[in-house]
């Protein structure tokens, strides 16, 4: 069965000026949208879902698009989302999408022509690729993902949780704390360990690599030997701190008494380890059940704004 990438690829054009002359959208010429349908009808591109849009009836499913479906803290909002969705009858449709360029080439064509309802975006999203979601008229929420145009968003406190977290480990007696972040990352985790530290007299040092348990270890096989007196680590993510707690015991490190650990996100990787990890837990499930409950509401002309939930703060051996 023919793509709608080969459907652009006869007709001249991107994927996404050939979804929207399928659409019959006034932003694209006549004589496009013509070259356009020949090619469909020449190569056969007749999906059910895209003939029911064309004709304007529509899936009335919704589409949640998430950046790693096999991501145990992915899964969870994904969860959230499609609970959400099926207790009000309403079908989903997945999507993955790694890049912001995947999403816009890819994905938002897709789900126009397929007549997606509406979207949960569950992936960091650029504000260009935000703007350009909402000039493509498809409702959508943002799900854990901070708004920077128009779309409403359900999204956590990176920066409360960074904040909270610093602080409850120089409490513990850390004299310096150690944030384990990833390169390109959101900077408000950064402000959030420098505010908490802020004329503490601790020290604040940062520590980038990819959002991987190998790259963790690495971090932590390096940092084992640079360790001096009562250290904390915050990291961003489950898979890096699983990584450097495993790292710093295999070099001989006590955690927590040597280290103390915390993680900002708490999927099941936070207890599938020994001590289990200490977690400004964030509210996954909530904020895609709410993101959907908002489209769902968006879907039928009803206005709605975005919302910020708190991190709950999950105490496990890694800080005791």
């Amino acid at each position: 069965m023919a793509t709608l990438k080969e459907v652009a690829k006869l007709a001249g054009v991107n994927i996404s000026t050939a979804s929207r002359a399928l659409n019959d959208s006034p932003s694209i010429s006549t004589a496009t949208k013509a070259r356009v349908r020949r090619a469909a009808e020449e190569l056969g591109y007749r999906p059910n879902l895209s003939a029911r849009a064309l004709s304007g009836k529509g899936t009335g499913a919704i589409a949640l698009v998430v950046s790693d479906i096999m991501s145990p803290v992915w899964n969870i909002l994904a969860g959230g989302a499609c609970d959400a969705a099926s207790a009000a009858s309403v079908p989903v449709l997945l999507y993955c999408a790694e890049t912001d360029a995947d999403y816009l080439d890819r994905v938002l064509p897709e789900m126009i022509s397929t007549g997606a309802a509406g979207a949960v975006l569950g992936l960091h999203l650029s504000e260009e690729a935000q703007r350009k979601t909402e000039a493509s008229g498809l409702p959508a929420v943002l799900a854990e993902c901070f708004p920077m145009a128009g779309l409403p968003a359900v999204y956590s406190s990176r920066y409360d949780a960074a904040r909270e977290a610093a602080a409850y480990l120089q409490q513990k007696g850390a004299k310096t704390v150690v944030l384990v972040t990833v390169p390109g990352f959101d900077m408000a985790y950064n402000k959030g360990c420098a505010d908490a530290l802020k004329d503490t007299g601790a020290r604040l040092r940062v520590l980038t690599g990819p959002n991987t348990y190998q790259a963790g270890f690495a971090l932590g096989y390096s940092l084992a030997d640079e360790l001096y007196g009562p250290t904390g680590i915050v990291a961003v993510c489950d898979g890096q701190a699983l990584g450097v707690q495993h790292a710093l015991q295999n070099r001989g490190v006590r955690v927590p008494q040597d280290c103390a650990i915390l993680s900002l996100e708490d999927s099941v990787l936070a207890t599938a380890t020994y001590p289990g990890l200490t977690t400004m837990s964030k509210p996954l499930y909530r904020i895609g059940a709410k993101a959907a409950e908002k489209l769902l509401l968006k879907i039928k002309g009803q206005p709605v704004e975005s919302e910020c939930l708190r991190h709950t703060l999950t105490v496990r051996k890694s800080t005791l």
